[in-house]
């Protein structure tokens, strides 16, 4: 680690720092949305919706021809298309629930069946959710099946009340996205990935004996803190922190259909995120780990990983610590 205090001139001793990272989120296949939608239990108005990630990974179904019943034991195939190709997974699935012979139902396309008995359904799945579920033992590891990000947005409404999930139905880059999926990658499904993020607030104090200050810039330090106090953290409306985060979220992906943000990030001329500069803080960090599922999430500009951090500087003045350097 880089000594950042080997020879400084900087001129504040109090620095603030902003994390925003990603606290709750849901993987939805688009074609189920509308239905999750009325049954969404997850989000609500104290953990809102408001940034969400449209990804797409290769289609998964069910070989009705591999279907193979013995007693509650089943056998079956699920296939991975990925372009052009074929990927085979062979489950095998106990459903020792069943009080009577087993009926298995599946229609093209094949990517939804059931299986039944004679008081109904047993088990009801789509095979690219089911793949990443704990009901398969040894979950299928491959890159294959790992989600890639095509677009970040997010929905926060004129009064604040609106979520992802109201606008995306009728969002035309998502609805361009369906239809360049349709026509370009067949083979492929898109997924919603519905996010809240949270704040954390850092402060970082070098002591009187590390940094001179200035009795000006002492009273700058002491607003700092006064702030930080009084509100808890740094206090920043609702609709800037949702227009940061998606700003840096879009830098650091890049995602294919983003065009906003993608090459300069973070700048005071974004009227967007102007209390940032506003409260002169130092850096902002996001962060999203993913660990708690299966698979991961990436572009072509990142790489393919569950835990994806970085940090942002909305003042690289010389005279101000750099905290990126220390971990040069």
């Amino acid at each position: 680690m880089k000594d950042i205090f080997g020879d400084n001139n900087y001129r504040f001793g109090v620095e603030s720092f902003l994390l925003m990272y990603l606290n709750q989120y849901q993987l939805v296949l688009g074609s189920d949305l509308e239905s999750y939608s009325k049954s969404d239990e997850i989000f609500n108005d104290n953990n809102p919706c408001n940034i969400y990630f449209v990804l797409r990974r290769p289609k998964v179904t069910v070989d009705p021809n591999s279907v193979k019943i013995k007693g509650n034991a089943v056998d079956l195939d699920f296939i991975i298309h990925n372009k052009g190709d074929f990927g085979v997974v062979h489950l095998s699935i106990e459903l020792n629930e069943a009080k009577s012979d087993l009926e298995f139902k599946s229609e093209y396309p094949y990517n939804l069946f059931t299986f039944s008995d004679k008081n109904g359904v047993l088990l009801g799945a789509r095979p690219s959710t089911l793949l990443d579920s704990n009901i398969v033992q040894d979950n299928i590891d491959t890159q294959l099946l790992d989600y890639e990000i095509l677009y970040i947005g997010q929905a926060y409404g004129s009064d604040g009340n609106r979520t992802a999930l109201d606008r995306l139905a009728s969002h035309e880059t998502v609805q361009k996205i369906y239809m360049h999926s349709l026509t370009q990658h067949p083979d492929s499904d898109i997924w919603i990935m519905l996010t809240n993020f949270s704040q954390q607030s850092m402060l970082f104090m070098a002591g009187a004996d590390l940094i001179k200050v200035s009795e000006e810039d002492s009273k700058i330090e002491n607003e700092k803190l006064e702030h930080m106090l009084q509100n808890d953290g740094l206090s920043i409306s609702e609709k800037q922190k949702i227009n940061f985060t998606e700003a840096a979220l879009i830098k650091y992906f890049e995602p294919e259909y983003n065009i906003r943000f993608k090459d300069i990030f973070p700048s005071s001329k974004h009227i967007s995120y102007s209390e940032c500069y506003g409260l002169d803080i130092k850096a902002l960090t996001i962060e999203l780990d993913t660990s708690e599922m299966m698979r991961k999430i990436f572009t072509e500009k990142t790489e393919i990983k569950h835990h994806h951090i970085k940090m942002f500087e909305f003042n690289s003045d010389e005279d101000r610590i750099c905290i990126l350097e220390a971990f040069k």
